[in-house]
């Protein structure tokens, strides 16, 4: 026999936990988005839902995004360029549709514009989650969105 929750319980551990990820989301910016997130990429909520709540941020007028995982030392070149200069590990995408498939390869996850990549990425940039991993914390974050006149 195996142990599956019934539909009912399903439901009611997902919307627990959409409502601890809506709780833990800070928005310092619009434009880009720059979302921090309190915790670690480990801490309980599933990447669905984190993707699932970003988008939904931006109302029904959101393209397709690629997610694409950073070092937390990135994050100043990410939010002054629009893009970073990492190299892509060989064999691996530069960027994915799953928001899962970025958050192990960082704590710094940029959303580009599917319909954008790769012609045009200087603008394809449309949002940012920050975890509090590696040394990121909230207001550190928000101290350089400050810097560069994001807020």
């Amino acid at each position: 026999m195996t142990d599956h929750p019934s539909s009912p319980e399903r439901s009611a551990r997902i919307v627990q936990e959409l409502q601890d990820a809506v709780q833990r989301l800070h928005v310092l910016a619009q434009q880009p988005r720059v979302v921090v997130i309190a915790g670690t990429r480990s801490d309980g909520i599933r990447p669905m839902a984190w993707q699932v709540l970003f988008e939904r941020s931006f109302g029904g007028d959101v393209p397709a995004l690629h997610y694409r995982g950073l070092r937390a030392g990135a994050l100043p070149e990410l939010l002054t360029r629009g893009y970073d200069s990492e190299t892509t590990p060989e064999g691996t995408p530069w960027a994915s549709p799953r928001l899962g498939d970025a958050m192990t390869r960082g704590p710094v996850i940029a959303a580009f514009r599917a319909d954008r990549l790769p012609e045009d990425i200087a603008t394809a940039l449309v949002g940012v989650l920050v975890f509090e991993d590696d040394g990121l914390h909230r207001d550190g974050v928000k101290a350089l969105v400050g810097e560069l006149g994001l807020s």
